[in-house]
């Protein structure tokens, strides 16, 4: 049981199969309304560009893919490196998500047993069949994760409803929207290395204003209904009450 907190690194896009009208550019925004789709079923996929420092970790946010697609991450020197199948220093491929299925559109994500530079990361999807007949999704999210052994016992998911509801003597008007899913999580036993060098950079990074990726456990059956893509919504802080023993409080809301 493993707490993943991934914050988005920055990225170019290479070339991808690609609509003309949500092109793969959309996967660096940070809207939900702004999605990636191809053009069709055949040859999905989508090539990006890093600033060459480490990563360990990718996901998917946001899309339309089924538990029985698959996706396929090359990565390497250069952009040729990445087509092909030889001095890659990744080459994986896994399963689009299992477990209690998603509601809200799937997160796929895999976490590298150890963290490479490669600058050059290629993403192919297979969903063959699919009833849309095209891949869409809401956000490519590459970088260094920060983790630890799970949030602590009474850990709150919330569900903020975004509609407006105006009440008056006898009448009641609603503009539905939807509702966005928070939590509110403490970890602690954090040593002082792994705070000041992981957690301390990692804060002062997203602040209030910078989406992640949080998975609460990364192992459980229910992922697509804990992790959430979204800004933390109220002061996150650190303390340390106690010699080499730190703990983390944050209190986080999806973006859609």
């Amino acid at each position: 049981m493993t707490a993943v907190f991934l914050n988005p690194k920055a990225f170019t896009v290479v070339t991808a199969n690609q609509s003309a009208t949500a092109l793969a550019a959309n996967l660096r925004q940070d809207e939900a309304g702004m999605v990636w789709r191809s053009s069709n079923l055949t040859t999905v996929y989508v090539t990006v560009q890093l600033d060459g420092t480490a990563w360990d970790s990718v996901a998917l946010v946001g899309s339309n893919l089924r538990a029985s697609d698959t996706i396929r991450i090359r990565a390497g020197a250069t952009a040729a490196i990445v087509d092909g199948s030889s001095s890659l220093t990744v080459d994986q491929t896994f399963a689009a998500w299992s477990g209690t299925a998603p509601t809200n559109g799937a997160l796929s994500f895999k976490l590298l047993g150890a963290a490479v530079t490669s600058p050059f990361v290629r993403i192919d999807i297979t969903s063959t069949g699919n009833s849309a007949g095209y891949v869409q999704a809401k956000r490519l999210v590459i970088g260094k994760r920060v983790e630890t052994d799970g949030v602590n016992i009474g850990a709150e998911q919330t569900f903020e409803d975004m509609s407006s509801v105006e009440e008056g003597l006898g009448y009641t008007t609603v503009d539905r929207y939807g509702v966005r899913i928070g939590w509110k999580v403490t970890l602690d036993g954090i040593k002082d290395a792994t705070y000041n060098n992981d957690w301390y950079p990692f804060l002062r990074d997203v602040g209030r204003s910078k989406p992640f990726v949080f998975i609460p456990d990364d192992s459980s059956a229910y992922v697509q209904t804990q992790a959430v893509f979204g800004r933390v919504n109220s002061t996150a802080k650190g303390s340390s009450p106690a010699s080499d023993f730190n703990v983390v409080e944050i209190n986080l809301l999806s973006t859609y």
